[in-house]
């Protein structure tokens, strides 16, 4: 930091944010308070523009105060006692992690008559995809309920580093922590353009600029989505074809509670 209050290289920080925690690299990160709906989705799609200048990734955190202190004790905790991020060529394989957590598929019983599912999709994809491209962001992300929400600013190289440098918890009863979310999130970015867009207490969502163009597509990627958050079925969807339908949708929702 240049001085009290400044962002690396001595420059104002944007109106309205306040210094907030620091990551576990150790950098300053920033809040505000925004109201909340459209206008909320507004101002982090201005500070994701600014990203390359600035260095600053935005992610909305809800209007839920719980979130911030809880993010905030585990990073003050974690800062002294392991801090650092990998880089992403030095954290786990994305490929092997998603098979990994996936198993053996033939024994799971949300993978079972995987034809079906599939051919019902390729049926209906087409007006699955554009019911869900007509639908407005504002009206899909979760975290922007509320009259006011915070919005934070992360120093960060991409979304995909935000969860580990917030020492993020959500996943963790199922032994996925920062280096894993860091190597998924980066994998998607890559194949798909997602990006983090909001962080809950155990939930995750995301926006997404390539969304899959096919029932196959989609359908191999719902897998990759359940491998990586199981939960998906008890609170979102309940069959492996619904979740893949929504996937030809710009908002990707992971919700580990």
């Amino acid at each position: 930091m240049s001085g009290t209050g400044l962002l690396p290289g001595g420059a104002e920080p944007p109106p309205g944010f306040e210094p907030w925690c620091h990551t576990l690299r150790g950098e300053q990160a920033w809040r505000h308070e925004v109201p909340g709906g459209a206008g909320a989705l507004a101002t982090w799609r201005a500070m994701r523009e600014l990203h390359t200048r600035t260095g600053l990734w935005p992610v909305l955190l809800g209007s839920d105060p719980q979130i911030i202190d809880q993010l905030t004790w585990r990073l003050e905790m974690l800062a002294r006692s392991a801090p650092g991020i990998p880089d992403v060529e030095d954290a786990p394989s994305a490929p092997e992690l998603l098979g990994r957590w996936m198993g053996d598929p033939t024994g799971d019983e949300y993978l079972n008559d995987v034809p079906r599912h599939l051919a019902r999709l390729e049926k209906d994809a087409d007006a699955i995809r554009a019911r869900l491209s007509a639908r407005p962001d504002e009206d899909a992300v979760l975290a922007l309920a509320g009259d006011r929400v915070t919005i934070a600013l992360v120093p960060a190289r991409g979304g995909w580093e935000v969860p580990a440098l917030l020492a993020w918890s959500g996943a963790e009863r199922n032994d996925i922590g920062g280096p894993e979310h860091l190597s998924v999130l980066h994998f998607w970015n890559d194949v798909y353009g997602a990006e983090l867009v909001a962080l809950g207490l155990e939930r995750m969502e995301c926006l997404v600029t390539r969304p899959p163009d096919d029932a196959r597509s989609a359908f191999e990627l719902a897998v990759q989505h359940y491998a990586y958050c199981p939960e998906l079925m008890d609170n979102l969807v309940p069959a492996i074809g619904a979740l893949a339908a929504t996937l030809f949708g710009r908002h990707w929702l992971f919700d580990w509670t």
